[in-house]
């Protein structure tokens, strides 16, 4: 892993898992990874329409991160990010993560209307409800160098570069040794009381998911 936020997030989460199960979102202590919250995320799985599985929408999103795209992200889709080639194969990622519990690191790039590029790194990580579904994604989405620009000039989308799978019992040390791919390929173009912490303290924004699952 190429950031510290990416780090810190993929070790924190570790250390939730009793027994080696996934851990739960009421697990979760803001707190724990202050420093780390305006870059972090949660996603929660959105309900299948008309046959079609839909992409995991932003129940939580860091400051931080709102600002890459100059708007806030509560409520969209994770997918609407990206560029239609890499939607189909984001899904992919997201629904291995749910569904097989593995975490995920992602090299991501984008590229703002006047030419400058940003090199990016996505980390998803499961997450189970309290009634035991794996239906949330802890992540985080951190750039690997700070521009001036960011918060003034919004990336339209965001362009996969590299997908890895961790071993999510892998010491960190190992984890960050690795290589960076275990596949490539090159891309054509955030309940009530853990929100209001969250929103009063860890610079999140919230939004309004209904009764939690």
């Amino acid at each position: 892993m190429k950031t510290r936020t990416s780090a810190d997030i993929f070790r924190y989460w570790q250390s939730l898992r009793s027994n080696g199960r996934i851990p739960c979102r009421d697990q979760l202590d803001p707190g724990a990874i202050r420093h780390a919250l305006p870059d972090v995320f949660i996603l929660e799985d959105a309900e299948a329409t008309h046959g079609r599985v839909e992409s995991p929408r932003f129940r939580l999103a860091g400051t931080r991160l709102c600002s890459l795209f100059v708007r806030e992200l509560r409520g969209a889709r994770l997918d609407s990010l990206w560029s239609a080639s890499d939607m189909e194969e984001l899904s992919a990622v997201t629904r291995r993560v749910m569904l097989a519990g593995e975490p995920a690191v992602i090299t991501a790039s984008g590229t703002t209307a006047q030419g400058e590029q940003l090199d990016m790194e996505l980390v998803l990580l499961p997450l189970r409800s309290r009634d035991g579904r794996t239906d949330r994604i802890f992540g985080s989405l951190t750039p690997l160098s700070r521009p001036v620009w960011i918060g003034a000039r919004p990336l339209p989308f965001l362009s996969l570069d590299h997908i890895n799978y961790p071993d999510r019992n892998a010491p960190m040390a190992e984890v960050a040794a690795r290589a960076t791919v275990a596949r490539s390929f090159a891309s054509q173009t955030r309940d009530s009381a853990l929100r209001q912490v969250i929103a009063r303290v860890m610079h999140l924004s919230v939004m309004d998911g209904g009764k939690g699952r």
